[in-house]
């Protein structure tokens, strides 16, 4: 018969990953910029379908590396978190340079031109990732 002694260093690693935290994944990727944009529209349930097919170009975009469209979550209602908002705009670049390429693409362009009389605001949050 085993004693605990043997019968615990004999499960060593597999020990070891039932017992202990898991360990924490690498960090992801740095040096990249998230560009976040907010709409809140003029009259959301007439344009919201053409508004969101301009997103949709505007995500396709070559030096877009990731991208998200959406509307406000159904969270709790806090006095922290902002419900207010139309459409949501969330898009990852490398680096500044293909932020810059972005605001210059003729489809960013063409966006501006054919919905900015659809939103009353727009709101801008720009981060650098380090």
């Amino acid at each position: 018969m085993k004693t605990r002694r043997s019968f615990l260093s004999g499960i060593g690693v597999l020990g070891a990953s039932i017992f202990l935290p898991k360990t924490v994944k690498a960090a992801p990727a740095k040096d990249f910029m998230i560009h976040q944009v907010y709409f809140w529209l003029k009259n959301p349930e007439k344009d919201m379908k053409s508004f969101l097919k301009g997103c949709e170009d505007l995500i396709k975009i070559d030096s877009v590396k990731k991208a998200y469209i959406g509307k406000p979550a159904a969270t709790s209602r806090r006095e922290v978190v902002d419900h207010s908002f139309h459409v949501s705009l969330t898009v990852q670049f490398k680096n500044m340079e293909d932020h810059n390429i972005y605001q210059i693409h003729e489809t960013h362009k063409e966006f501006i031109a054919k919905h900015e009389d659809k939103w009353e605001k727009v709101q801008v949050y720009d981060t650098k990732i380090e």
